[in-house]
Protein backbone atom coordinates (compact mmCIF):
# COMPACT_ATOMS: atom_id res chain seq x y z
CA UNK A 1 0.00 0.00 0.00
CA UNK A 2 2.93 2.45 -0.90
CA UNK A 3 1.85 6.13 -1.18
CA UNK A 4 -2.04 5.37 -0.16
CA UNK A 5 -3.55 7.23 2.38
CA UNK A 6 -6.09 4.76 4.76
CA UNK A 7 -8.33 6.26 6.83
CA UNK A 8 -10.18 4.60 9.80
CA UNK A 9 -12.77 5.26 11.70
CA UNK A 10 -12.42 4.01 15.70
CA UNK A 11 -14.37 0.95 15.13
CA UNK A 12 -12.67 -0.20 11.58
CA UNK A 13 -9.40 0.55 13.87
CA UNK A 14 -10.88 -1.44 17.15
CA UNK A 15 -11.59 -4.12 15.26
CA UNK A 16 -8.64 -4.36 12.98
CA UNK A 17 -5.74 -4.46 15.67
CA UNK A 18 -8.17 -7.23 17.91
CA UNK A 19 -8.09 -9.33 14.68
CA UNK A 20 -4.60 -8.79 14.21
CA UNK A 21 -3.95 -9.71 17.73
CA UNK A 22 -6.25 -12.76 18.10
CA UNK A 23 -5.03 -14.10 14.25
CA UNK A 24 -1.27 -13.64 14.97
CA UNK A 25 -1.84 -15.79 18.35
CA UNK A 26 -3.70 -18.18 16.68
CA UNK A 27 -0.90 -18.38 13.88
CA UNK A 28 1.73 -18.79 16.29
CA UNK A 29 0.30 -21.69 18.18
CA UNK A 30 -0.54 -23.69 14.93
CA UNK A 31 2.72 -23.29 13.70
CA UNK A 32 2.10 -21.18 10.48
CA UNK A 33 4.12 -18.44 11.84
CA UNK A 34 6.92 -17.85 14.65
CA UNK A 35 6.98 -15.52 17.35
CA UNK A 36 10.40 -13.53 15.45
CA UNK A 37 7.84 -13.09 12.56
CA UNK A 38 5.37 -11.73 15.01
CA UNK A 39 7.81 -9.92 16.75
CA UNK A 40 8.44 -7.35 13.74
CA UNK A 41 4.76 -6.50 13.43
CA UNK A 42 4.85 -5.54 16.99
CA UNK A 43 7.98 -3.55 17.46
CA UNK A 44 8.32 -2.39 13.86
CA UNK A 45 5.12 -1.78 12.48
CA UNK A 46 2.36 -1.45 15.71
CA UNK A 47 3.92 1.43 17.54
CA UNK A 48 3.73 4.15 14.28
CA UNK A 49 0.18 3.05 14.53
CA UNK A 50 -0.40 3.65 18.12
CA UNK A 51 1.61 6.86 17.65
CA UNK A 52 -0.52 8.50 15.07
CA UNK A 53 -3.68 7.50 17.19
CA UNK A 54 -2.22 8.55 20.28
CA UNK A 55 -1.54 12.00 18.71
CA UNK A 56 -5.11 12.75 18.28
CA UNK A 57 -5.67 12.61 22.40
CA UNK A 58 -5.20 14.38 25.12
CA UNK A 59 -3.09 13.01 27.87
CA UNK A 60 -6.01 12.52 30.11
CA UNK A 61 -7.97 10.68 27.62
CA UNK A 62 -4.85 8.57 27.09
CA UNK A 63 -4.53 7.71 30.32
CA UNK A 64 -7.80 7.15 31.22
CA UNK A 65 -8.21 4.73 28.52
CA UNK A 66 -4.81 2.96 29.78
CA UNK A 67 -6.15 2.50 33.31
CA UNK A 68 -9.49 0.83 31.43
CA UNK A 69 -7.27 -1.37 29.17
CA UNK A 70 -4.89 -2.27 32.38
CA UNK A 71 -7.47 -3.31 34.45
CA UNK A 72 -9.28 -5.57 31.93
CA UNK A 73 -5.60 -6.96 31.45
CA UNK A 74 -5.67 -7.51 34.94
CA UNK A 75 -8.67 -9.52 34.98
CA UNK A 76 -8.65 -11.38 32.30
CA UNK A 77 -5.14 -12.66 32.83
CA UNK A 78 -6.28 -13.46 36.57
CA UNK A 79 -8.44 -15.80 35.11
CA UNK A 80 -6.29 -17.27 33.21
CA UNK A 81 -3.60 -17.75 35.74
CA UNK A 82 -1.44 -15.49 34.25
CA UNK A 83 0.72 -12.93 36.10
CA UNK A 84 1.25 -9.87 34.72
CA UNK A 85 4.35 -8.08 36.48
CA UNK A 86 4.95 -4.04 36.25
Amino acid sequence: MENEQVELNSQELFLGLAMVLHSTATNIEDGKITYEDAKEVYIKVLPDIAKMILEEHSDDEMIEAAKKMGGLLSEIAKAKGVEITS
